[in-house]
């Protein structure tokens, strides 16, 4: 019998996991836990702080492209103002240089080859519990704690990533590339609460962060921005045709790697092709070989998604718990956050050694360097990144 079939259901209902406040020596049991500034992770220190243990809390200071470090002080400063109010250690780790060799880096060097990264998913893998799980350890922590809409269960001395109480704010498809070691030394304390209970946490406990507005965009920037103009100070622009299905030379543009599927804006269609009644254009397809923009409208744009396809391959399988995924039953996938979760029909591993995913129907705006979330009901197994 597979190991998760012994493993009983894990359901919302399920306690997160909280270790002993003392350990066998009789020392309380110290949990280092990430601040980013914000309401969420303030919450995850007061709930630990409350329970007993031994807590401090980190700020890190993360790799900004363009030098402009006024929000990392910003942020840093309320994660400590949020320390002194709670009447507990702060520390700040800096880790601008892993940032901009794991996360950065990656994200020019998969945009460069037309793939399509999620920086957020190697933050969490490389950063939040890889550098600064080390290096908590390095300080004497029993565990990490964040401030992830996530929880960690223990049954008979297997871990588990189980989806949060508030669905609508799970982050587990962040979290499934984390390692093995990872999971089983970290911590989700807001787990079992919804965002509005957490509010409302922060509201009674007397915390600044109670009413704060949560943090947008891509991890090591913390706003939006416009994707395009940022990625043309690292990726050289090179011009190109627009093409409509007909073939026909619609427009110029300055890069197919600065454009995505469904975008309606940021290219030009030459005069002839602008018409008083015409529908707007979007980018149906691209040719990233030969630097190719297709365009087309809306109903176009539909038709192009709804060629689908049904399997993919992944590479890079992390998995939480020693399994034979391929015999596994019951299984979703998800290929973006929030994403709908996709039946999995089978699983299985192709003479390569590439794993290959066949689901029940058929799925559109799949591109290769995404990344899969495999779940088996409420539990996140693991995942892989898409390579076709």
């Amino acid at each position: 019998m597979n190991l998760l079939k012994k493993i009983k259901n894990i359901s919302q209902k399920d306690d997160n996991f909280f270790p002993e406040v003392l350990k066998e020596n009789g020392k309380k049991t110290k949990i280092i836990v990430a601040l980013s500034g914000g309401v969420d992770s303030s919450v995850a220190l007061a709930v630990l702080k409350e329970k007993g243990y031994d807590v401090k809390g980190v700020y890190f200071k993360t790799y900004k492209p363009d030098g402009d470090r006024s929000y990392c002080r910003k942020e840093g400063g309320d994660a400590k103002r949020i320390c002194e109010f709670l009447n507990v250690p702060f520390e700040s780790y800096d880790l601008q240089s892993e940032y901009k060799e794991k996360v950065f880096d990656y994200m020019i060097s998969e945009y460069k080859i037309g793939r399509t990264p999620n920086p957020d998913v190697f933050c969490n893998k490389f950063i939040k519990f890889g550098v600064f799980l080390e290096e908590a350890l390095l300080d004497n922590a029993d565990y990490i704690a964040t401030g992830h809409y996530a929880k960690h269960f223990v049954e008979k001395e297997n871990h588990f990533l189980v989806k949060s109480k508030d669905l609508k704010k799970d982050q587990t498809y962040f979290l499934s590339q984390i390692s093995k070691k990872a999971l089983e030394k970290s911590l989700f304390p807001i787990g079992d609460m919804e965002k509005d209970a957490v509010r409302e946490k922060a509201r009674e406990l007397g915390l600044f962060t109670s009413d704060k507005k949560d943090s947008q965009g891509i991890c090591f920037l913390q706003k939006e921005i416009n994707l395009k103009k940022f990625l043309q100070n690292f990726i050289e622009k090179k011009n190109g045709d627009i093409l409509n299905k007909k073939g026909e030379r619609v427009g110029r543009h300055e890069g197919v790697v600065f454009h995505t599927i469904g975008q309606r804006q940021g290219f030009e269609i030459s005069p002839k092709f602008k018409t008083p009644n015409q529908e707007r254009l979007f980018v149906i397809a691209k040719d990233f070989e030969n630097n190719i923009l297709i365009v087309g409208t809306k109903e176009e744009l539909r038709e192009q998604q709804s060629a689908c396809k049904k399997e993919v391959v992944i590479s890079g399988l992390n998995l939480f718990n020693d399994v034979d995924i391929t015999k596994e039953d019951n299984l979703s996938g998800r290929i973006r956050h929030r994403g709908e979760l996709i039946d999995i029909e089978k699983i299985s591993v192709n003479i390569s050694g590439a794993y290959e995913i066949k689901f029940e129907k058929e799925q559109n705006a799949i591109a290769s360097g995404q990344f899969l979330a495999i779940y088996q009901k409420d539990k996140c197994l693991g995942g892989g990144v898409i390579e076709k």
